[in-house]
């Protein structure tokens, strides 16, 4: 909404103003950064903290998102609650939507390697297929690290470093 640009932001205004029994919500990083012409319209504001700071509601919206029928394993489900959702609750739609377009019941292995992973800080794109790959032998139906280390070709040391240096959870 803080990028809006002021004529828009009348010209919105106005058209709110003209329908009859019109109603506007907004998303905004504060009221602060809502355009005048718009936040004359407003009754009531309310502020909703981060989806991070709210994993009670992931569940809930990830059940709105999936369409009907779509349910999701305990690991998927804490999976979901964990992570820190960066993109907020855009991303969590677009996760759970893409999750479940491949499977009426979603498993880890539906989600992107990064929910699982809790490494803070960017990775090199290597590092990224590495970890990418990893993730995708350890979400197999019965894979352990060992038999994802002898899959991998690298060594169960390796395999189990890795896990720790991309702070990859394995619970089933």
């Amino acid at each position: 909404m803080h990028e809006l640009p002021a004529p828009v932001a009348t010209r919105l205004a106005a058209l709110v103003r003209s329908l009859p029994r019109a109603s506007l919500s907004v998303t905004a990083g504060g009221v602060d950064g809502i355009p005048d012409a718009l936040s004359r319209l407003l009754d009531v504001v309310v502020e909703v903290p981060a989806l991070r700071h709210r994993p009670e509601d992931v569940p809930v919206l990830a059940a709105h998102f999936a369409r009907d029928g779509v349910t999701f394993t305990d690991a998927a489900a804490r999976a979901l609650r964990t992570h820190s959702w960066p993109g907020n609750v855009e991303q969590l739609r677009r996760t759970v939507r893409d999750a479940a377009a491949r499977s009426s019941l979603v498993d880890v292995r539906h989600l992107p390697p990064e929910l699982l992973a809790t490494r803070s800080g960017s990775l090199t794109r290597i590092e990224s297929l590495e970890r990418d790959e990893l993730v995708r032998c350890l979400t197999e139906h019965g894979m352990s690290v060992t038999r994802a280390a002898e899959t991998l070709g690298i060594s169960r040391a390796t395999a189990y470093r890795r896990v720790q240096r991309y702070g990859i959870t394995t619970s089933r």
